[in-house]
């Protein structure tokens, strides 16, 4: 009889340190209650070869919020950034308690690395804005008019993936590869504009 409990014991002592090492993800989209993007434009400005990123006065902010369960934005949602316009973009996330949870992912920026998909090299450029290309905070810049579907991704990565992605892996299509689990996947239409579009 000792010998089935020191088995059981051993057991579950077993299952319990094989699970503390598993990749998993801390936070993905069923323990979260939102998801929003922020795009507010910015002035950038480029001296001996380093970008920098300064608020503009009075502008006002774009957002799309993305809410369990489905995480779709509304019917209808579109944003227009404009050609040659820079934005800094955001993302902020609550658990169901209504808490900031963002930072799970920061606090993590060996396992997560955000990527926008559905935009070419030729229609935007994309910079992570945090040195460990976690893309919580990003800027963005607008070079052509065009009409597509964005894709933001916070990708959950295996232990030693990150090491092999650079940061103009920004929109591969093929960034499943970085093996891994979706954090986040949200789908939003944008269109690209000319100053003088309308709505």
């Amino acid at each position: 009889m000792k010998n089935y409990i020191l088995l059981a014991l051993i057991s579950i002592f077993t299952f319990s340190s094989c699970t503390k090492d598993d990749p998993t993800q801390e936070l993905d989209q069923e323990q979260l209650n939102s998801a929003t993007l922020i795009f507010t434009p910015v002035v950038k400005e480029t001296k001996d070869g380093k970008a920098t990123y300064t608020p503009m006065q009075g502008e006002e902010a774009h957002s799309i919020k993305f809410e369990a369960p489905t995480y779709l934005p509304p019917v209808g949602t579109h944003l227009h950034l404009h050609v040659g316009h820079t934005y800094k973009l955001e993302l902020k996330t609550t658990d169901f308690a209504g808490r900031a949870s963002e930072q799970t992912f920061l606090n993590r920026p060996e396992n997560h690395q955000a990527f926008l998909l559905g935009a070419e090299n030729t229609e935007l450029d994309f910079v992570y804005a945090d040195e460990t290309n976690v893309g919580i905070t990003a800027y963005i810049t607008v070079k052509q008019e065009a009409s597509v579907v964005l894709n933001y991704v916070m990708r959950h990565l295996r232990p030693n993936v990150k090491k092999n992605i650079t940061a103009e892996d920004w929109n591969n299509t093929e960034y499943t590869k970085f093996t891994g689990d979706n954090d986040l996947d949200l789908k939003f239409e944008v269109h690209f504009v000319d100053e003088d579009h309308g709505h």
